[in-house]
């Protein structure tokens, strides 16, 4: 099984450059210390706890690629979070054997998010990873495909059957059916047994050929919508009702959501239809100096130190932000935390009252 994983990942990767031979001339320990040290949102404590960890996992293991730049920023998202340090270091590991392997670097660090919650080897990384980089090259959002991986992870869908399923998703992407509904029909499928992964794939694309044509068919005019006005108090009412809601990698649902799922999913019960992913979410709205927040703003950040907008809250008032934590669900923080305020990239105005 363990060769069967990697042979269908390296498959999915062909598309992909390979790390060279040559070790970094900079000892990755040493370049993820002086990164750390940089940290002004760490305490001494902390970083030297960072570092003692990177260390007591890493030491005497040789890779052929500079991976302080997926251990730094892992640790960064698993403080943000505010995850074990010592599973944070473990999911580092593997990551890195990841990437080592094969696995394009920047969707192995996403994966992370996932793997601090739920335990991923590096094979299964190689191809989740490689077929995230894949998917999204072909139009399948992103939320789409993290569904389709958890539930391939959940259900122990074969390698076979979840290529199958995704490659299935980029048709339908590549079609212009809708992918939520596809990759909705094809999960139930699957739970079922309705048939093999080809099967299930053949089916699906039909059923999502079809809904197209009974849509245009009807199709009326929709109506114009303003931006509603939003009463204050029953927005914060709103907004307070998300707390404690299970964080679910990739979810968009009252069941479960991510950070940009729960920020959306607010402002959609409100009225208001913004983008799904926070980077996106980061461009719609106008500017909003921190002196003058109110509630309702959304607040972004860089939570792994690499310079761009990864998560995203809801100001409530009263310097607390609410977000989506993958250890604990919908919760509250202070804005003034320490290292919030360091990884704090701006707010943005959506909603008026």
């Amino acid at each position: 099984m363990k060769q069967y994983l990697i042979t269908i990942a390296m498959l999915i990767l062909f598309t992909i450059p390979s790390y060279g031979s040559t070790l970094p001339s900079t000892d990755p320990l040493d370049a993820f210390e002086t990164l750390v040290k940089r940290d002004s949102g760490l305490s001494l404590q902390e970083k030297e706890e960072w570092i003692s960890l990177a260390r007591g996992t890493f030491q005497g293991t040789r890779f052929s690629f500079d991976y302080s730049t997926i251990l730094y920023p892992i640790f960064s998202q698993a403080k943000f979070d505010e995850v074990d340090m010592a599973r944070a270091a473990r999911v580092a590991f593997h990551s890195a054997l990841a990437i080592e392997q094969g696995g394009p670097e920047e969707e192995v660090v996403d994966l992370a998010l996932f793997a601090f919650s739920v335990d991923l080897t590096p094979e299964e990384i190689i191809l989740y990873a490689a077929m995230t980089q894949k998917s999204d090259g072909a139009g399948v959002p992103l939320h789409v495909t993290q569904e389709m991986i958890r539930n391939a992870k959940s259900e122990s869908w074969s390698p076979f059957t979840f290529t199958t399923i995704m490659e299935g998703l980029m048709k339908a992407a590549a079609e212009g059916l809708d992918s939520e509904t596809v990759a909705l029909y094809m999960i139930i499928s699957v739970a079922q047994k309705l048939g093999t992964a080809d099967q299930i794939v053949r089916d699906a694309l039909e059923d999502g050929r079809n809904r197209i044509k009974a849509k245009r068919e009807t199709a009326k005019p929709a109506p114009q919508k303003s931006k509603v006005n939003l009463n204050y108090d029953r927005f914060k009412a709103s907004i307070e009702s998300f707390l404690g809601t299970p964080y679910v990698w990739g979810g968009n649902t009252r069941r479960g959501v991510d950070c940009s799922g729960f920020t959306r999913l607010v402002m959609q019960e409100n009225g208001y239809n913004i983008p799904r992913v926070s980077r996106d979410q980061a461009r719609v709205g106008t500017e909003v100096h921190t002196t003058g927040l109110n509630l309702g703003d959304l607040l972004f950040f860089d939570t792994k130190g690499m310079g761009h907008v990864t998560h995203v809250g809801i100001y409530l008032g009263g310097n607390l932000l609410v977000h989506a934590s993958s250890s604990k669900g919908v919760t509250l923080v202070l804005f003034s935390d320490r290292y919030f305020k360091s990884r704090f990239l701006g707010a943005r105005r959506i909603v008026r009252y």
